[in-house]
C-alpha cells in the first residue's frame, strides 16, 4: 500500500521539522493558497498545486485528494510534525483491511510543554484514510466523511502553538466570519441566550471542568481565546443579522 501525504498551506516553504516527519510518503501533495511563488524542491516527490482559498477548508482538501494518487491520506497542517512512533504506526496501518481510516491524536505543545488538558487535551481528528474513501464537507472546521470502519492510532501528532496568542488574533477573526455563515446555514441562527452564555460556559467548561488549569499559564490564555473565538463568532451572526 502507498500513501500520500497532503499539507495545506499558505506558506511559501514549510518549515524543515514537518518535511523530514512526512520524508518517508510515497508523494507529498502541497496546496498553496498564496500567489507568493513556492521555493522549487529538489525532491522529487513534492507536488505542489496553487489554488486559492475562497473561505473553503474542505474544497482545499478535496482538491489534495484528487491530485494525490496514493492508495492512503494523511493531512498534516503546516504547523504540525509527525513523531517517529506514529509514523511507524501509520506505515503498519495502512496494511490492514479492516479499516477505511484513522484518528489521530493531535497533541498541542508550547515551548516544548504539551498541553494535555483543556478543550484541545484529548482531541482526536480523522487525518489518515483511503483515499477514495469519501470527502470533506463544512467550509471551516471541515470534517472527513467517510464510508467503512474507522480505527485510532495512539502515538501523538504533534501541533507547535509556540506563538499561539500573536497567531490566534488574526485567525479568530478570519474564522469566526465564515464559521457565523455556516453555522445560519445549519440552522443556528444569532440568539442572545448563545451570545450571552456560549462564551462564558465555554470558558468555564474549558479551563476548571476539562482541567485547564493543570496547563498553567498557557491553559488560562487558552480557555480565554476559545471563550473570546466563541463571543466573536456571536458577534458575527448578530452583525449578518436581517433587522
Amino acid at each position: 500500500m502507498t500513501i500520500s501525504v497532503a499539507v495545506i498551506t499558505n506558506k511559501a516553504q514549510l518549515y524543515p521539522l514537518l518535511l523530514k516527519s512526512i520524508s518517508f510518503a510515497d508523494e507529498i501533495i502541497l496546496v498553496i493558497d498564496t500567489d507568493v511563488p513556492a521555493n522549487k524542491s529538489v525532491d522529487k516527490k513534492i507536488k505542489m498545486f496553487h489554488r486559492p482559498l475562497n473561505s473553503d477548508y474542505s474544497a482545499q482538501r478535496n482538491h489534495a485528494l484528487l491530485k494525490a494518487k496514493s492508495d492512503w491520506v494523511l493531512f498534516v497542517d503546516d504547523d504540525e510534525y509527525i513523531s517517529t512512533e506514529l509514523r511507524r504506526e501509520i506505515e503498519k496501518a495502512i496494511k490492514e483491511k479492516d479499516f477505511s481510516g484513522y484518528l489521530v491524536k493531535r497533541l498541542d505543545t508550547v515551548f516544548h510543554r504539551p498541553l494535555l488538558f483543556g478543550e484541545t487535551g484529548n482531541i482526536k481528528l480523522l487525518r489518515l484514510a483511503k483515499r477514495t474513501a469519501g470527502k470533506f464537507e463544512r467550509p471551516v472546521h471541515e470534517s472527513w466523511k467517510i464510508k467503512g470502519r474507522v480505527g485510532e492510532l495512539r502515538s501523538p501528532l504533534y501541533h507547535t502553538k509556540d506563538n499561539f496568542v500573536s497567531q490566534f488574533i488574526p485567525r479568530m477573526n478570519y474564522y469566526a466570519g465564515i464559521d457565523a455563515q455556516v453555522l445560519g446555514k445549519e440552522g443556528k441562527p444569532f440568539s442572545w441566550f448563545r451570545l450571552f452564555i456560549y462564551p462564558s460556559a465555554k470558558f468555564i467548561a474549558n479551563y476548571f471542568f476539562k482541567g485547564g488549569v493543570l496547563d498553567g499559564l498557557p491553559g488560562l490564555f487558552l480557555a480565554y481565546l476559545m471563550a473570546v473565538q466563541s463571543l466573536t463568532v456571536r458577534v458575527f451572526q448578530w452583525k449578518n443579522k436581517s433587522w
